[in-house]
């Protein structure tokens, strides 16, 4: 017959793998959702709104995967870019970021 105290030990230990294994699943959001928060901070930025001059409609964005988005409207095009927000201590959960808006290329 196993001890109380062996079986405790033991769901212990399954307990710290578990977590060490699991921690790492919830450092980052899933590429979808981190990409999904960018452009949202991205479109509701007053800055992005101010580059772009017109009031026209947003005809695509895009990106390379490389932190630099590319906003088209008819008559513009402008850059912006993901940068990191340091952290005092590092801390779980999503990525922390600004963005950098470029000068928009407007014909």
């Amino acid at each position: 017959m196993i001890s109380r105290a062996r079986k405790t030990g033991c769901a212990s230990a399954a307990l710290v793998a578990l977590y060490a294994l699991a921690t790492p699943a919830f450092a980052a959001l899933p590429p979808y959702w981190q990409s999904a928060r960018e452009i949202s901070t991205i479109i509701n930025d007053p800055r992005v709104h101010d580059a772009l001059k017109y009031e026209e409609p947003i005809v695509s964005i895009t990106t390379g995967g490389d932190d630099v988005y590319e906003i088209k409207t008819a008559r513009c095009t402008l850059l912006v870019t993901i940068v990191d927000v340091p952290q005092d201590k590092p801390m779980m959960g999503p990525r922390q970021f600004d963005i950098e808006v470029g000068r928009a290329d407007c014909q």
